[in-house]
């Protein structure tokens, strides 16, 4: 693991950040009139909170076509890079990621893209790399299916090429995906590391992919149970056997009143009185999965939560609970999401951050 970078190396045991802050209404498909709008006075001025707070990073989500509905949601996204760069000159502490498409970006431009930004935030930068996405929107770019071929293996030349181009001079690099010559990129990335490198995988081969290249897995959740506890072990054990040190975070979204009920009925109030259920069926279209009839209720409900995340719903003592259940099965961290990170962001850093520190899950403010 990278441990030299600033806010990621922060000492704290369990690591927050906020996902994604980028894209219209964030992780929650409701049609509530309080839902996040992605303005940049609003994610200049969350940045700013969540670096005040202390929180380790910001995520972006990557998206070229929403999900539609009434709110048209997710249809309005700040590009990444360029996301990344501005909440980097606005910010003093906190790690800004970006999320980039493989195929869609030539490992060459983007090196240069992120070493640029990583200059902009003083070594603050990080890289969320995502392989393979939604056909749809990679067909928007005319990339069709890589003639079968696996885009883990194309990764792992794109990340090697972008490695290369930031601690090395002009080089040749012939592969199977990139035959390039004269390689050379100034200014490299700030100081003498380069970025944190995350990546999001469920399958097998995403996963293999993370533990030889990366420095943080993000995985979805639906249960917590000992089978996440010992895949999460499994994990770290593999990564271990490359001596490597790969953590595990989880991305969930988060309803926090000051009372269990007035969490619940608001919780009911956004994710089902008011769900935008067109944009719900279609997020459940692209993830082309599978659900049995007797469950397929359930599971809509779910994504109407916030887009099939981890739901963490309480009062600040359950939510700091969940939060160390997630701790103790081995996660590292966890990319939160609010229906408004603005409204949502101060009652959980007045009230449930506390309750973490007192837990030794992070150090006192």
């Amino acid at each position: 693991m990278n441990h030299s970078r600033l806010s990621v190396d922060s000492g704290n045991s369990f690591k927050l950040g906020l996902f994604p802050p980028n894209v219209s209404g964030g992780m929650t498909p409701t049609t509530v009139p309080e839902r996040w709008q992605p303005t940049w006075d609003n994610n200049a001025e969350l940045a700013r909170q969540a670096d005040a707070a202390g929180l380790e990073f910001l995520l972006p989500a990557a998206r070229w076509i929403g999900f539609g509905g009434a709110t048209d949601f997710q249809e309005t996204v700040f590009e990444c890079l360029t996301w990344a760069s501005a909440v980097l000159a606005a910010t003093e502490r906190i790690t800004v990621f970006s999320t980039v498409h493989v195929p869609l970006v030539h490992p060459v431009f983007a090196g240069m893209q992120m070493a640029t930004a990583d200059q902009v935030g003083r070594g603050r930068f990080g890289l969320n790399l995502v392989c393979g996405w939604r056909p749809d929107e990679f067909q928007m770019f005319g990339i069709g299916n890589n003639g079968g071929r696996s885009l883990y293996d194309m990764g792992e030349e794109w990340l090697t090429v972008i490695r290369r181009l930031w601690a090395e001079e002009k080089f040749d690099f012939d592969g199977d995906y990139f035959s390039l010559k004269g390689v050379n990129g100034r200014p490299k990335p700030y100081g003498d590391s380069q970025p944190v490198v995350m990546n999001a995988a469920q399958s097998p081969r995403g996963r293999e992919f993370a533990i030889r290249n990366c420095d943080f897995l993000f995985t979805t959740l639906f249960d917590l149970d000992d089978r996440t506890r010992t895949e999460i072990a499994d994990f770290k054990r593999r990564a271990s056997q490359l001596s490597r040190t790969v953590g595990v975070c989880v991305c969930a979204y988060v309803v926090c009143r000051p009372t269990q009920r007035e969490a619940e009925e608001y919780h009911h109030y956004y994710a089902q009185q008011n769900a935008d259920w067109v944009a719900v069926d279609e997020i459940l279209n692209t993830m082309g999965t599978k659900v049995e009839p007797d469950r397929l209720d359930a599971f809509r409900s779910h994504l109407a939560g916030g887009a099939g995340l981890y739901p963490i719903i309480g009062d600040p003592d359950q939510v700091a609970g969940h939060l160390a259940s997630l701790h103790e099965s081995g996660f590292d961290g966890a990319a939160l999401g609010w229906v408004n990170y603005l409204d949502d962001l101060p009652f959980f850093r007045d009230e449930v951050l506390p309750r973490l520190e007192a837990r030794g899950m992070r150090k006192q403010r």
